[in-house]
């Protein structure tokens, strides 16, 4: 008996020493290893990896030992290995090709229903598995244990299906426990002569991922105008096309095709459109019509390319091997394959980005990742330039309405007091004349957002002459300023807080004094506007703090905002009030560059 066990142990040894050297073999393969680290694989390559480990169940089948009518075999770690490498599709394909095989032509009828049940459970449990040991990243104590349990059912399975059951009982008694430890261990070796399958997926990927990031660097400068700007987007597929080795390039909006570039093999150049979103030639004359070298000329479409609507459509990645025979690229799609991504802001499509490759079974998937890199780093770029330009927007909207926002309490008092001086004193009223002129003029400008801090204080000048006028000697107005203002800051930014000064600085003897303070520091300009009035109420002061409306001081909100966006939300208005008076400072800096 020990000599006999001896014997079945070296047997059963060999065998799976044999499908080791069959996994290590197969695993050299290209195709082989390119089909299995394809995570988003075609139907061939369903199929393709089906036979294939089909035919290894077969193998192990045909190579087991025959006890008493049972064939011992390692069937099960072929079968489970389908599924932990190919996927519940590829685990029940393979198992069902490898119970046919048992069913009609392996062993005894006695044992045939049973070993035909469990291969097929075999596969389904690697399959089921797949999510879990996907990528290489199985833990190979919890492999041994599948595969333990994966014996135990198939004991069982014996246990109930087989008849007589002596028979049954005994071939489970025999075979029971040296099966169930061998193939355990066998199918740690098998799995593992897959492993530089994911190693090498692994390098590629990081490589892909560097690429990404290189490609990335050069392309989001062209994105900055998103993808309006014909231009930049003619000269981001040919940098797509030059870095990544794809045959074609086509980038499109959601409703045409904005620029395409292909690699030409014959002379070795490169095709592109003489105009965004136009194909060359008639799509009768091109249709079945080939190049120099027997390829198929990219055919002409009036719009986006099926597989990119569909991209669009759902929102996610698309590949796509071939087409029905009416659409224009199935002449062409037998030569090629393509994937589309579409550019995705807020679970929006708004563009697509499509490539193609020379035809084969699966898509290596470092171009997949390449790919999907790119589309994710150009939608966040898309996505950070529309938010860009809709603040860009509104704040040029924000600082329209400041420049149209014209009190019609102070047009009504200016021209009423020049009215008054005319009959006084007409050089004075020509003079207060030109200082309101001038004073519109500049509300109205059409320049820069950013603007000397001396034109802006001239501003202010213009506003208080006027005002000195209609108060007479109760306006009293100071100045404390440097001799040389060199800074840029946002326009019509000061006028709000004097006219607040003006209209509230009211002291106890009636007199309206302010005093406007322009300090310089070696990083910022500060500036203070002074009044002696009864200060801010409290209540003003909270919801400014919290950004609250109030009230009818609108400008001083609007300046406390504008401030935050320019420079910083530590550079919202600075106000010490009380009883005898208010001071608000406003902090510049030096380096805040013109916009």
């Amino acid at each position: 008996m020990r000599i006999h066990m001896e014997s079945l142990l070296f047997e059963v040894v060999l065998n799976i020493a044999l499908l080791v050297l069959v996994a290590t073999l197969l695993s050299k393969v290209q195709l082989i290893q390119n089909a299995i680290s394809q995570e988003r694989r075609s139907g061939a390559g369903q199929v393709f990896l089906s036979v294939v480990f089909g035919a290894v169940i077969v193998l192990s089948v045909y190579t087991g030992i025959d006890m008493d009518g049972y064939n011992m075999n390692t069937r099960v770690i072929a079968a489970i290995a389908a599924g932990i490498l190919g996927g519940p599709l590829v685990g029940m394909y393979a198992s069902v090709i490898g119970a046919v095989y048992i069913y009609f032509f392996a062993g005894s009828a006695a044992f045939a229903m049973a070993s035909a049940f469990s291969t097929v459970l075999f596969g389904l449990l690697g399959g089921g598995f797949y999510p879990y040991f996907q990528r290489g990243k199985w833990k190979y104590r919890d492999l041994f244990f599948l595969t333990c349990f994966a014996e135990i059912c198939d004991l069982v399975i014996i246990l109930r299906m087989v008849s007589p059951f002596s028979l049954a009982l005994d071939t489970v008694q025999k075979t029971g426990v040296l099966m169930t430890v061998m193939n355990a261990s066998g199918i740690l070796l098998f799995i593992s002569s897959f492993n530089h399958i994911f190693i090498r997926q692994d390098i590629e990927s990081s490589r892909q991922l560097q690429m990404a990031s290189e490609l990335g660097r050069r392309c989001i400068p062209l994105l900055g105008n998103g993808l309006e700007d014909e231009e930049n987007m003619k000269e981001l597929v040919s940098v797509l096309l030059e870095a990544s080795g794809w045959t074609g390039v086509i980038l499109t909006d959601r409703e045409r095709i904005l620029a395409w570039k292909e690699q030409k093999k014959e002379d070795g150049g490169q095709k592109e459109s003489a105009l965004p979103g136009e194909l060359p030639g008639s799509h009768k004359e091109l249709q079945g019509k080939t190049t120099e070298s027997g390829l198929p000329d990219l055919p002409d479409l009036d719009g986006i390319p099926e597989i990119g609507l569909a991209a669009m459509k759902k929102g996610e990645l698309e590949i796509a091997y071939k087409v029905p025979k009416t659409s224009a690229w199935y002449e062409w799609m037998r030569e090629y394959s393509m994937i589309a991504a579409p550019f995705m802001i807020e679970k929006e499509a708004i563009g697509c980005l499509i490539v193609w490759t020379k035809r084969q079974w699966v898509f290596r998937q470092s171009d997949v990742e390449l790919l999907q890199n790119l589309v994710q780093i150009a939608s966040a770029q898309i996505a950070m330039s529309e938010l860009e330009r809709q603040r860009l927007l509104r704040q040029q909207a924000e600082f329209r309405a400041l420049q149209f926002q014209v009190n019609p309490h102070f047009l009504f008092n200016a021209l009423n007091t020049i009215s008054y001086v005319c009959r006084e004193n007409a050089d004075r009223a020509r003079e207060l004349l030109i200082t309101l002129a001038n004073y519109f003029r500049y509300n109205l400008n059409e320049g820069k957002y950013m603007v000397p801090m001396e034109g802006e204080l001239e501003h202010v000048r213009n506003y208080l002459e006027i005002e000195k006028a209609r108060f007479e000697d109760k306006l009293e107005v100071s100045y404390d300023l440097p001799k040389q203002m060199d800074i840029r800051i946002p326009t019509l930014i000061l006028q709000p807080l004097v006219e607040n000064a003006v209209r509230y600085g009211i002291g106890p003897d009636g007199r309206r004094k302010v005093h406007i303070c322009v300090q310089e520091t070696p990083e910022e300009y500060q500036v203070s506007i002074r009044d002696q009035g009864k200060g801010f109420p409290q209540e003003v002061l909270d919801k400014l703090k919290k950004n609250e409306p109030f009230g009818g001081s609108i400008g001083l909100r609007n300046v406390n905002q504008r401030m935050k966006k320019a420079y910083g939300e530590s550079f919202g208005l600075a106000i010490v009030s009380s009883p005898e008076g208010s001071c608000v400072t406003l902090r510049f800096l030096k380096e805040k560059e013109e916009e």
